[in-house]
């Protein structure tokens, strides 16, 4: 459980970090604009062509921090998945081996009565 949460943790605060960068690289490049010596209607669709490029490289790279999260929580599962079975099994090789022992101890105490 808490292996989850610094999980979690870790992940919410990565996404916040970019976000954060993504949104101040924005706000930059505006200022930057507004500062500059342009006409309005210019000055206007520069801004508007700068926003719509920090948009789609905030989108592209949350969808391919999605990517790589679901991957690594497939294989993780995967993992888990294969260890309860190798855990299973070994439970039933002990158990069965268990049996024989008891068996095979029964047999012998019979076999001297």
């Amino acid at each position: 459980m808490h292996e989850m949460n610094t999980f979690e943790n870790d992940r919410n605060s990565g996404g916040g970090f970019v976000m954060g960068l993504l949104c101040g690289a924005a706000l930059g490049a505006a200022v930057g604009l507004l500062l500059a010596p342009k006409a309005g209607s210019e000055l206007r669709q520069q801004i508007y062509d700068t926003i719509g490029r920090v948009r789609k490289s905030a989108t592209d790279g949350y969808a391919s921090a999605v990517e790589t999260v679901s991957g690594a929580v497939g294989d993780v599962v995967e993992r888990g998945k294969k260890a309860a079975q190798r855990g299973v099994e070994t439970y039933e090789q002990v158990r069965q081996s268990a049996a024989d022992v008891t068996h095979a101890a029964s047999k012998a105490v019979n076999d001297r009565l």
